[in-house]
């Protein structure tokens, strides 16, 4: 089992989640549903300044997006210094979380390269740019940080945990569309309900009488 506590590459609430993955007892739906937990403390403690710049920062990229012919001899060097802009002025004004906002305009430029490269945003642009937020946040607090603390873990199987990872994809997506959804009507990340804790565990010894399994309580 890996000493997560002492790789120093993810917060204390991010390392434990590590030392489950590699563990290896609990299917993806279980890993996802812990991780997601994680994540929303993280949301709290980035608080809502980065939601609220979002939100307008969205109004310059509903413009773009309700004018698609003119997007090709559009000067996308702009969008750059509306964005510094309008960080400066959430930092003079509100001194937020600096990482915070950081990844709130990765976020904004993932919206604006998929514009700028002819694509589609359906639906409500708050929405799409809080979601790819809140991905931000899950993948840079843990997923990108996992190679490298694997690194440090002389016994760890790569492939195996890259597996693992992956498998959670599909229940972190799920998860994060039910938080995006409840931030965007609230217009904040206070109090956001979250899913069970309950995790089932995969591994069965092989003593278990398996048919006996579906007694235990």
């Amino acid at each position: 089992m890996p000493d997560a506590d002492k790789i120093g590459k993810f917060s204390r609430r991010w390392s434990k989640m590590f030392t489950k993955l590699c563990e290896g007892y609990f299917d993806g739906a279980s890993l996802a549903k812990d991780a997601v937990f994680s994540l929303r403390k993280d949301l709290e403690h980035y608080g809502n300044f980065p939601i609220r710049f979002l939100i307008d920062a969205s109004e310059r990229l509903e413009s773009l997006r309700d004018n698609p012919l003119f997007l090709p001899i559009h000067d996308w060097s702009e969008e750059d210094r509306y964005i510094r802009d309008l960080k400066f002025s959430y930092t003079r004004k509100f001194q937020p979380n600096q990482r915070a906002i950081e990844l709130a305009i990765l976020a904004y430029k993932d919206i604006e390269h998929i514009l700028r490269n002819g694509g589609s945003i359906v639906g409500n642009l708050d929405e799409a740019l809080i979601q790819k937020y809140v991905r931000r946040i899950y993948d840079s607090n843990f997923c990108e940080l996992v190679p490298l603390a694997l690194e440090s873990q002389m016994d760890a199987d790569w492939a195996e945990i890259t597996h693992r990872l992956s498998g959670m994809d599909v229940f972190i997506d799920k998860h994060i569309n039910t938080l995006v959804s409840q931030i965007a009507k609230k217009g904040n990340v206070k109090h956001l309900k979250m899913p069970s804790r309950f995790s089932l565990k995969k591994i069965i010894s092989i003593t278990d009488d398996v048919f006996n399994l579906g007694n235990r309580k």
